[in-house]
């Protein structure tokens, strides 16, 4: 049985064609255009049920276009090719969802100190901090930084700042990596901040996510911090912002849209040379997410039974684009006529 399978059709930031065409010589279909059709693969009418249609498409317009000769002999050209989704059967509809675009969220730690004169700084004496890293997932367990300060004064917030200066400065010297946390100070005397925010994952100066074609997927540092000596009196630790990926991030849309391409048989990401389609996100684009989870009945291979797997159609459109409300037009009245009467979907 196959699982987890998923067909991700991805948008551009455009309108609706007028008097939008699909097929033959007056097709004008744009690169990038989201339409939804019928059984017969014929444009959906806003408003059409079930009833009309027990199944529909999702078709989007490519970058290419073909010429054919129709059967009378006449040359049509500049035809766009398509890419449909797996047949959406109204009766295996199992949920319809979605999702407005949310920007990423990093992970925010703040050490307070605890304001009295009982916790001040002893000048020369040593204190530290640890940062354990818990996002290295290509080499389980701790990865850890220590940071050591010797106060110069008896306020705290000069120990913090020596601290923000550590942590601020690139950690591996001679070898271009920046830093995973940027820290920041606040308050004044022992009544201070010491707050550690998460920062994009950078190698060289640039992010190792910064393009569609990018290997690496999408991931954020993750981190706890700790006072790793006892000497800082009853200052807290307090995790102020937990981590979000967001949704509809350009990131996120392309690793979806990469790993979908297994599906098609594209499953050399690294040996040279790397054959594959051009990738349709758009860099800083920013989409809202529509996800149909539906079934599709498929004959086993020993040709003895029907089965059923669980299909996904991912949709992903630019915020900004006009053609979204077409399309929401065209699938909101069908799905609220599926048998699981699904709600419409707004952004």
């Amino acid at each position: 049985m196959f699982t987890d399978v998923n067909k991700v059709m991805i948008g551009q930031n455009i309108g609706r064609t007028a008097s939008l065409v699909i097929y033959g010589s007056g097709s004008n279909i744009a690169y990038g255009e989201i339409v939804v059709v019928d059984q017969n693969k014929n444009i959906l009418n806003p408003g059409a049920t079930i009833n009309d249609t027990p199944f529909i498409y999702i078709a989007e317009g490519n970058t290419a276009t073909y010429n054919y000769v129709s059967p009378n002999g006449t040359l049509v050209t500049g035809v766009r090719r398509l890419t449909f989704s797996d047949p959406i059967y109204g009766s295996n509809v199992i949920s319809y969802d979605g999702r407005p675009y949310q920007a990423t969220v990093q992970e925010v730690v703040t050490i307070t100190g605890d304001g009295t004169a009982a916790s001040a700084p002893v000048i020369g004496t040593e204190y530290k901090i640890r940062i354990v890293y818990t996002d290295t997932f290509e080499r389980p367990g701790q990865f850890t930084y220590t940071y050591y300060a010797f106060a110069a004064t008896t306020n705290q917030i000069d120990l913090f700042n020596q601290f923000a200066t550590q942590i601020n400065a690139p950690y591996v010297s001679g070898f271009g990596y920046t830093n995973r946390v940027s820290a920041a100070t606040g308050g004044s005397g022992n009544s201070c901040t010491l707050t550690l925010t998460g920062l994009a994952m950078t190698l060289s100066g640039t992010a190792t996510t910064d393009n569609v074609n990018a290997i690496d997927d999408y991931y954020q540092v993750n981190f706890k911090a700790t006072i790793y000596s006892a000497n800082l009196g009853a200052s807290t630790v307090v995790i102020t912002t937990y981590p979000t990926p967001g949704e509809g991030t350009w990131q996120r849309v392309r690793d979806t849209e990469k790993w979908a391409l297994s599906h098609k048989g594209l499953t050399n990401r690294i040996w040279f040379p790397v054959i594959q389609p051009v990738m349709r996100t758009v860099q800083n684009n920013t989409y809202n997410c529509i996800a149909i989870m539906h079934g599709k009945n498929y004959i086993q291979s020993e040709n003895t039974q029907h089965d059923y797997a669980p299909t996904r159609t991912e949709i992903y459109i630019p915020t900004a684009a006009g053609q979204l409300l077409s399309v929401l037009e065209q699938l909101n009245p069908w799905m609220n006529s599926c048998p699981g009467s699904f709600d419409a979907i707004t952004f």
